[in-house]
């Protein structure tokens, strides 16, 4: 099946891209705030301790998704600046 992409040579992408304004197109600088619509991160699964009263209140919208909170909780530390001791 021949979809034209081997036309696409190194020059010729160099030469289409010099015809294209990016200037009012903001610069992706961070991939981590996943705010591409079908960019989804790498995950890892780990396992670790938690304490109870914290389980119970990342659960306590509903017991589905407390690992997806967690996360957010994490990634909002890590992106305002709190500190690890």
């Amino acid at each position: 099946m021949n979809n034209g992409a081997d036309n696409f040579t190194a020059e010729r992408i160099a030469k289409l891209r010099q015809n294209i304004d990016f200037s009012d197109i903001p610069e992706i600088e961070t991939f981590s705030d996943g705010h591409l619509r079908n960019w989804k991160p790498i995950k890892k699964p780990v396992s670790f301790r938690i304490d109870l009263d914290n389980l119970q209140w990342l659960q306590s919208a509903g017991v589905k998704g407390y690992q997806k909170k967690m996360n957010e909780v994490i990634r909002w530390a890590r992106q305002n600046g709190c500190p690890l001791i």
